[in-house]
């Protein structure tokens, strides 16, 4: 039996951790400008080339602006994130999106999957629903599995229709948002019901060969408004 080695969090990225958590904190503000990477240095007991390598990757990740001339700023990150920046907060959270992110995530599967339905609707191959069909099968098998195994393999079904619409971009972004948002799948699960949500997606498939788009989504709107209202009460 073989152990993994237990490596400790680098000066470095325990300096960008305490930072990230005084901006998401409200410590710092945006637009509040931090004090010069000596003064921090001197101030935290590291080295200067920690703090300004610690405030460029901070930077890269949208949680501060480096100003030329000027300083650095803390910066308004719901304008200036990404991907790094909303992992950041999930972290901050313990892991765990508050309603507000989940109703985002919510907007974006719509973004991402009604057109991938109106794609798919209009133009497939008999091999595209073999691969349909063959997740149905699994999910079919997996209602009577725990409630994370059954989660997974709905996900496994939305993202394939995504796949299978032919954009390559939208399902890295599923598969960026999955991990971090797999409480909400669950809970989605849940409420909505895993016979329900298997005899939504049988049905969604037979639209999606009938060429008929406009039920497929309005099937799929309806469970993640749902959802959606049950979150926000």
């Amino acid at each position: 039996m073989k152990f993994k080695k237990i490596n400790a969090l680098s000066i470095k990225e325990l300096f960008i951790s305490q930072i990230e958590e005084m901006i998401l904190s409200g410590e710092l503000e945006p637009g509040e400008k931090l004090p010069t990477e000596r003064e921090i240095a001197d101030e935290m007991n590291i080295s200067k080339t920690i703090v300004h390598e610690g405030i460029r990757e901070l930077s890269r990740i949208g949680f501060l602006d480096v100003i030329s001339r000027k300083g650095v700023y803390v910066a308004d990150y719901t304008s200036t994130g990404n991907l790094d920046t909303l992992f950041a907060i999930i972290r901050y959270r313990g892991g765990m999106p508050d309603k507000k992110m989940i109703n985002s995530l919510l907007d974006v599967r719509l973004y991402l999957e009604c057109p991938a339905l109106e794609i798919l609707a209009e133009k497939h191959t008999e091999k595209d629903f073999q691969q349909l069909e063959a997740l149905l099968e699994q999910m079919k098998e997996a209602v009577s599995k725990d409630i994370e195994t059954f989660a997974t393999s709905l996900f496994l079904f939305r993202r394939t229709i995504v796949v299978l619409s032919g954009n390559c971009i939208s399902p890295l972004v599923m598969n960026a948002f999955f991990t971090a948002s797999i409480s909400a799948w669950t809970n989605y699960c849940e409420l909505i019901g895993r016979e329900q949500i298997f005899e939504n997606l049988t049905k969604t498939t037979q639209c999606l060969r009938d060429g008929d788009a406009d039920t497929a989504e309005e099937l799929f709107r309806s469970h993640i408004e749902r959802f959606r209202e049950h979150i926000l009460m």
